[in-house]
Order: C-alpha cells, then structure tokens, then sequence
C-alpha cells in the first residue's frame, strides 16, 4: 500500500506576511498609528503627516528623529527584527511603544513603500519594497530624520480593500489617532495634511515640561477650544520636573542605553529612541465640568500610550455614577505613568489594550479621581471648627407620647419655643391620621387655637415639625395608550427622581428621566419624520467649539443634517455655526445632539452620511439623544413642571417604556400596601 500524501504543508512568506499584516494593519488609520509611533520612539520634535484619499492612497509620515544606516534601513523591513528587546526580561519591561519587530514589514507587504531615512545629514538611503519585495536600495542625500511613504494600501489584497470606508471616513480615523497622539505628546509639534490642506498645525506647547497638566491643558485648549480647557481641573499632584522630562524626551541617551540589540533602527517602530520608563506611579491629567459630558471625550494614556482600555474607562464610568449620582460622563485626560514592569503591553495585536500587574492600581485611581470629579462640580469641602465648649448632654423625661420617653430639650421649660413654620390645620389632614395628630398636639406642646398667621411653639433643640399632610394639588387628569383617563392626584416628588402620582387603584411610581426621555424621542420622532421638517433660523449663530475629528464628522454630514432642519457653516480653525435648528428643538438641544452625533460615530459604527442618515437619527441616534437631553436624576422639579411632564407622558404613543425599554411606571396597588402592612 502506498504512502498517503502529505495534507498539512507550510505557507509562503508572502502569504504569511499578508496574514499577520490582517491583525496590525486594518485600515490607513492603523498605518498612521505605527508611523507616529515609529517617530516618537526615534526622538521626533517634529511630525507631519500626509494624507491623500483619506490615506488609501498615501500615507506618508517625516520627523525629525534620530535616523537609521544603510543595513538598518534594509533589516527594519524583515519580520521580528528589533532593536528594543533581546529576551524575554525585556518583553517584561517594554518602554517603547513598538517593540514586537512587525508593523513595517506587515505594511510593506499590503502597500507600496519608499523609506528614506538619514542619521546625519546628507548621508542619507533610500529604500523602495512592493509587495513585500525590495525594489531599489540607493544612497540620498536628506537631512537627519525619517520619512516613511506608504502608498495604495491594500492595492494586492482587493479582498481587504473593499472593506475599506468612503475616504471621509477613513479620513477622520486616522485624524483621530493623531489627535491622540497630540494630547500624548504636547512637546511635540504636529502637522496633518489631506491633500495638501491642513487639517491640524500645532505647535508645541509653552509649558509641556514645565507643569503635570499645564502641557496637557494648553494641548486640549489648541485642539478642542479654550472654553473646554477652562472647565477642567486637575488630576493628582504634579510629577517633578525630572520625570516630566523623562517622560517628554523617550529618545533621550538614558533611555536609549536600555534598548536591546545593536544601535538600529526598531523594525517594529523603525526607530532607535527608547522608551519611556517613569521610576515611580503617577496618576494625573484633567477631568471636565459636568458641562463638558458632550460626545465622546475620554482619552487614557499609559506611559503616553494611547489605549481603549475598558477597565479605566469602566473605573471612571463607576466613580462618576457614585460622585455625581449621573450617567453624564465629562471630559477625561488620564494619564497613568507606571514602571515598564508593571504593565503587560502584549497582551492586543495592535498594543490599545494592556493589563496591569497591580490589581489594585484601579481602586488608587478610583480614588484619585473622587475628589477632582468633586470640584469639577463646585462642591468644596465644608471648614470644620472645634465648639468653644463641649455641648451639654440633653436630659430625658419620662413622659411624652403613651407614656414613652420624650428628649426634654422637646418640651418647653420656660414656655417659649423656637420659631418654626405653622403646621397644617387638622381638618385638612387625612382621616385617622389627622385625628391622632390632633390628639397629640397638646402632649407635644402645640396650640391647636393657635392664629393661623402666628408662628406656633417649636421645641426648642428641634429643627422643625413634621408634617403628615401632603401636598394638596388639584387632580391632573392623565390618559393611557387606550384612552382611558383617570383622575390621578400629584403628591409630589421622592429624592429628585420618582414622581409620586395617587390613582384610584393605588400608588403609581414616575421615573422623571426615562419618562421627559420618552417625551423628547418621540417629539424628535415627529418632527424629522415630515417631508420637510421645520426649521428655525437662529438670531445669532451659535459657535460650536470641537476637535479635528468632530468637526470633520459634522461637515461630512452637513447636507443630511441639512435635510432634518439644521444649518451648519464652516468658519475657521475647528469651529462651526449652527445657523438653523429643527423647529422641535431648542438650541441647546440641537447643540447636544450634533455634540452627541459627532462624538459617537467612532464609538458606535458609521452613520450614514446620505439619505439615510434620517432614519438613523428616528431610531437609535433619537433615542440616545433623547435620554442625554432628558430631565436629569436628582432634579428638583416644581409642582407645575411635574404636572406638565406627566399631562404630556400619558398623551405619548407609548407611555410606559422609554426607547431603550425600560419601564417609565411602577404600581404599588391598594391591595399590595394593605398586604405589606399587614391588613391582608
């Protein structure tokens, strides 16, 4: 019987290459990711990046770092050839941001590449790879730095280039990543190009080694406006200025003698600078106003790593659930720098997540957080002062209430009682109740006769009477999904989020946020569903303030926003005027949505800049954007605006689920209360 033939066989490297290039290189953003890393790991002071077709057809990164020879401008393209680590201790304590030796030679297999590269200037080599092979390899003339030209990404692999978005999408991701990266670096001077248009010039800021977050402040101020920056306090205490600098200079001579391997260029990062490596944990950054929950602006940095990690952000969602007692989440700049070996990178193909070896680094940043969300809100803490003397012990009698014992500081030696507001007349008290506290009104020392203008007797250590009476309002006449009306009578608020409503069959519990949420979406719903939904021309235009990448999303939607009501016209810098609004809602609330709209979109998928972005903006966008606009948790309402919030509830299409169905009303019936006293 003959041999059967072998089934399992090895893959050619080009096949290989393309494969591991799927998990590194996902779109033009992911180039771009890798290159501004490869910069700043060589030392750059300065970066430009240039795009063309939203970076599917160019991507092309220069800085100003420290170079690569000849032989290291060749080896940087072959897979797993690095100059950071040499064994598996310095995988334990990376400082870089590349360190796995893949990225270059993973882009060079999908795209064409010319790298030109000096380590001093006018010595410089020119290095041409297509597909993965090298075409040309030549001296040039250049000055000292790196430029890396990556171009038709995907052009060999057409399955992978489909998949790519339209270029004003892929335009603003990869506007995203260098936004990051700015707010990482502030010492750094950035510059994006679509094309030949600035998008992005920043200069390096005045006080990035001066202060912990003085940097980081003026960084935001340039990129998402000076009223943004104001609104933000600091996190932690400042890094001395050794650390600043340590931290600002990753290509410094220090950092470099820790590198693995001989003096090359990183073939993952193609740079030679090493990493940053702090000598002790920092917790610090900038945490915004609850003004400033609009989009998405949550940014967290790991020795300036950009990351998306879940468990900070989860950690920082948590404490401003317990802070603020609120799902509006503001502004956030973390930046944790930690000892290299203290942090696991390796743990994601494309280095955005990392896994911390302390488990209890989030509970310290919990804690750092806590206070700064506290000034954020304008609370401060209340100045304590020690009493002249010691208070003196209250005295008890054995009478009062039943015979029970009553504090004496209740009764009124000397006949006199503090001033304290009049209580209700005891006709106007429900049944037994007001019987029995009419009974007891003499035992307590209260004047039933008293003047109904006098101020009666208020024990004296007490801080006011209670009050058994509810609120006497009229019955609000409120109508269900059927049409059926009920006379329900409004008793008021409990804490600042259930509206207490008395029915004919019970007790009905009113969540106030998930109920004006309700309300909202299907006004909104309304409203953009018509052929030509109204619109309203503002008097004066209002300014929106965002970042590059929002104010790219908003002017890339600009003509179907304009078909649901709103007008928006670019001005210069980052900023854009709202002109008109949908007639349904105010400006503020349009403001919140477009914020919402633009902040959203890299979190939550595409919405579709056509037609068919109205559809979007009915459904889900509707009813995100509904609950941020919603009357908030915690939120004194008066008597009026509950009656005009539950009149409207009960008039809804659906007035017992919000839009991401949750219940609106909860029913405690008569036989339920009887049953929990114990009458049944």
């Amino acid at each position: 019987m003959g041999a059967t033939m072998a089934r399992i066989h090895l893959l050619p490297d080009p096949l290989v290459s393309q494969i591991a290039a799927g998990e590194v290189v996902e779109r033009p953003a992911s180039v771009v990711k890798e290159l501004v890393e490869n910069a700043l790991d060589a030392g750059a002071r300065e970066i430009e990046i240039q795009l063309e077709a939203g970076g599917r057809g160019r991507v092309a990164v220069a800085d100003d770092g420290c170079g690569m020879g000849a032989d290291d401008a060749l080896l940087a393209f072959d897979r797993h050839a690095t100059s950071k680590i040499g064994s598996f201790a310095d995988l334990e304590r990376v400082g870089t941001l590349g360190f796995r030796g893949e990225a270059l030679a993973a882009i060079a297999s999908v795209a064409r590449v010319e790298l030109t590269t000096a380590e001093r200037p006018g010595e410089g080599h020119r290095v041409r790879i297509e597909g993965g092979r090298v075409r040309a390899a030549e001296p040039l003339a250049r000055p000292r730095g790196t430029t890396l030209d990556v171009r038709s990404l995907f052009w060999n692999v057409p399955a992978r280039r489909k998949f790519l978005k339209a270029t004003e999408t892929e335009l603003r991701r990869a506007l995203e990543v260098v936004q990051g990266y700015a707010l990482a670096r502030p010492d750094v001077r950035w510059r994006l190009l679509h094309e030949g248009r600035a998008l992005l010039d920043l200069l390096p800021a005045a006080a990035a080694g001066a202060a912990g977050s003085a940097g980081a402040r003026q960084r935001v101020a340039a990129l998402f406006g000076e009223a943004l920056a104001a609104r933000l306090v600091d996190i932690g205490e400042t890094p001395e200025s050794d650390e600043i600098d340590q931290l600002s200079d990753p290509g410094g001579p220090e950092n470099q003698e820790t590198r693995g391997g001989g003096g090359g260029r990183d073939q993952e990062t193609g740079s030679e600078g090493g990493g940053d490596r702090p000598a002790r944990e920092w917790i610090g950054g900038l945490v915004g106003s609850p003004e400033t929950a609009r989009g998405r602006r949550q940014f967290v940095f790991v020795n300036r790593r950009l990351l998306r990690d879940r468990a900070v952000l989860g950690t920082f969602y948590r404490v401003v659930r317990e802070e603020w007692r609120s799902d509006d989440f503001p502004a956030l700049f973390l930046f944790l720098d930690l000892p290299p070996e203290e942090l696991d990178v390796n743990v994601h193909p494309q280095k955005a997540e990392v896994r911390f070896r302390d488990p209890r680094l989030l509970d310290r940043v919990a804690e750092a957080l806590r206070r700064p969300l506290a000034r954020a809100r304008g609370e401060v803490e209340a100045p304590l002062r020690r009493p002249a003397a010691p208070a003196p012990e209250v005295p008890f009698a054995w009478q009062g209430l039943g015979g029970r014992p009553t504090p004496a500081a209740w009764r009124s030696e000397a006949g006199a009682w503090d001033a304290a507001p009049a209580p209700r007349a005891p006709e106007a008290m429900p049944g037994e109740i007001a019987e029995g506290a009419a009974a007891a009104a003499p035992r307590l020392g209260l004047d039933p006769a008293a003047a109904p203008g006098e101020r009666p007797p208020s024990p004296s250590g007490r801080l006011a009477l209670p009050s058994y009476a509810p609120a006497m309002r009229a019955a609000v006449p409120l109508s269900g999904r059927r049409g059926e009306a009920r006379p329900f009578r409004l008793l008021g608020q409990y804490k600042g989020t259930l509206i207490l409503l008395e029915g004919p069959d019970g007790l009905y519990l009113v969540d106030q946020h998930v109920a004006h949420e309700r309300i909202l979406y299907e006004r909104l719903r309304r409203s953009l569903a018509a052929a030509s939904p109204p619109s309203q021309a503002l008097l004066e235009p209002l300014l929106l303030e965002l970042g590059p990448a929002e104010r790219l999303r908003l002017v890339e939607l600009a003509p179907a926003l304009a078909a649901c009501g709103f007008g928006l016209t670019p001005l210069s810098g980052q900023t854009l005027a709202l002109t008109a609004v949908p007639a349904v809602l105010s400006a503020a609330e349009a403001e919140r949505l477009l914020a919402a709209l633009a902040g959203a979109a890299s979190a939550e998928g595409e919405a579709p800049a056509d037609g068919g972005l109205a559809p979007r903006v009915l459904d889900a966008l509707a009813a995100s954007l509904a609950c941020k606009g919603a009357v908030k948790m915690h939120h004194p309402l008066s008597p009026l605006e509950m009656e005009v919030l539950m009149t409207e509830l009960f008039a809804a299409e659906q007035p017992y689920a919000c839009p991401h169905g949750r219940p609106i009303v909860l029913q405690m019936t008569d036989s339920d209360l009887e049953r929990r006293f114990g009458r049944r």
